[in-house]
């Protein structure tokens, strides 16, 4: 896992190290070293411009500068404060700089033509001009420069943040550097992750800085990026002699009038997870539908009334009920009066784990008491707009405080709280929470979620506690729709494909290959799940 710090974080990180014995300088050239060899990794480039602060994002992109030209690339400099004002570090950069390159460097002033002009014929630009203390609009000389970046044609790598967002949050302040890659400096910050500010990162890398692990342990991140390696090292095993009672079993409770796709893909995703045993239990009236659709799976019809649940139906469940390894409840069911009825009482019948998504979250709306007799075994996937229909917030406020949000619920109600969106976080009853760096816009589609809802159900069955069960779902299921990426338009994906490319996207994952591993560098285009 890859940790999520704030500026603050980062700063308190840099004064421990120095504190440790780590000189500020050594930091800095190791940063710098980074941002290099991370140009050198993906561009061939002759001629770059640098644009330094004053402060260490300026002098990281000057050391970049160095090591660059020391490899052949010409180098050119500017720098927007003279000599006086630069931090002593920068200082110090510059005039290594110009030892190793007479002529490099040169002191923006308002005219901003030399800049321009060097943009013109440059293949990349280095953007050191502001890191992770933004808080305010930028005005001046400052914007002008951002602006002249954002017009040239030429590749932009920003050194930790791209100029102008404020490191902490997703909301813009005002203009900011377009970077095409982002080198995020030991942790990955909040604006690389929410948007709209990630819409501004490009690619992003975090590189190590040289922090002492004594260092980092003292520092507790916010939260959790998820990486390819730990989903592969925690799917559940397969016993080479298992059989379809080993592997688990899956009763899944959704479909009404209308909505019978919903459970047909929640039952494809148990299915593509590894579930040995799928009863789908849906109202009788769809029962003739659902069995020609799903071969595989054990239709259970229950008692309905024009399609949705009647209370009946409890009675008709209970055999199941005592057989199951998870239960779903929600997707498609509707938000008739008497399903909200049957959902409630179902969750004093269930006794082992619970995955609750869609109308199955409806009942819970004014009444998260209720949230006690699930609590330590349940698994709630919503999206924005049915966690405000929750807890009684605007969608708008819950996707900016995302992350808080799902701590403080998960937290308090004792479930592993799945919020879907931008990113996908994923908030334990622990205090833990995990963002989820794969998928990608052909995500947005209804019954997409219906699937992800199957898939961390198939996942529980087949051995994973509701927590990891929910962080792989969510890593799987990102990660299927950007493989279907690679060659077609994500526009045009639906879950009918995620559910034939399930199998392959999971072998990637099982076999540890490289473009699992590069999961984590994140996708400028997706909304994360």
């Amino acid at each position: 896992m890859m940790n999520l710090l704030t500026g603050a974080q980062i700063k308190e990180l840099d004064r421990l190290a120095v504190e440790a014995g780590v000189p500020e300088s050594t930091l800095m050239e190791t940063a710098g070293c980074a941002v290099a060899e991370a140009i050198g990794r993906r561009f061939t480039v002759d001629r770059i411009v640098v644009i330094a602060g004053s402060g260490g994002n300026g002098g990281d992109a000057l050391v970049a500068a160095r090591r660059l030209h020391e490899t052949g690339v010409e180098v050119h400099a500017f720098t927007l404060s003279p000599s006086a004002d630069l931090s002593p570090l920068t200082k110090e950069k510059v005039e290594l700089l110009l030892a190793a390159a007479p002529g490099s460097s040169t002191l923006l002033t308002e005219d901003l033509s030399p800049l321009i002009k060097a943009l013109s014929s440059a293949d990349c630009v280095i953007d050191g001009l502001l890191g992770i203390g933004v808080d305010r609009p930028l005005e001046g000389r400052y914007a002008a420069v951002v602006r002249a970046v954002n017009r040239a044609q030429t590749l932009r790598v920003a050194v930790d943040l791209p100029s102008g967002l404020p490191a902490d949050r997703g909301r813009l302040l005002g203009e900011a550097v377009h970077a095409d890659l982002t080198v995020g400096m030991a942790a990955y910050k909040p604006a690389h992750l929410l948007y709209p500010a990630r819409g501004f990162c490009g690619e992003v890398e975090i590189v190590p800085v040289g922090y002492p692990p004594q260092v980092l342990d003292k520092v507790a991140p916010i939260a959790s990026v998820v990486e390819g390696e730990w989903v592969r090292s925690h799917l559940p095993s397969r016993a080479p002699d298992g059989h379809k009672g080993t592997f688990g079993r899956v009763l899944i409770v959704a479909g009404s009038t209308g909505m019978s796709g919903a459970a047909i893909l929640c039952a494809q995703g148990a299915l593509r997870a590894g579930s040995g045993l799928v009863t789908l239990a849906s109202p009788g009236l769809l029962n003739p539908i659902l069995a020609a659709a799903l071969p595989e799976v054990i239709t259970l019809p229950l008692p309905d009334r024009e399609g949705h649940l009647t209370e009946d139906a409890l009675a008709t469940l209970e055999p199941a009920l005592a057989t199951a390894d998870v239960v779903v409840i929600g997707p498609g069911l509707s938000r008739d009066l008497a399903v909200t009825t049957v959902v409630r009482r179902l969750l004093t019948l269930v006794t082992v784990p619970l995955v609750i998504d869609a109308d199955g979250l409806f009942p819970f709306a004014g009444r998260l008491d209720l949230l006690r007799a699930v609590a330590g075994r349940a698994v709630l996937t919503p999206h924005p707009g049915e966690m405000a229909r929750l807890i009684g917030r605007s969608a708008e406020e819950i996707d900016r405080a995302r992350i808080d949000l799902s701590r403080d619920f998960a937290g308090e109600h004792g479930v592993v709280l799945l919020l879907k969106g931008r990113p996908t976080a994923i908030g334990t009853p622990e205090g833990e929470v995990y963002l989820n760096p794969t998928g990608n816009t052909g995500l947005a589609t209804g019954g997409s979620g219906d699937l992800l809802t199957g898939l961390i159900a198939g996942l529980i069955a087949g051995g994973a506690a509701p927590t990891p069960a929910a962080v792989i779902g969510a890593f799987i299921h990102g990660y299927t729709a950007d493989l279907l990426a690679r060659d077609r338009a994500e526009r045009s994906i639906i879950p009918s494909d995620l559910v034939d490319a399930l199998p392959y996207a999971l072998a990637e994952v099982e076999n540890g290959s490289r473009r699992c591993r590069q999961a984590t560098q994140t996708n400028p285009h997706s909304p994360f799940g």
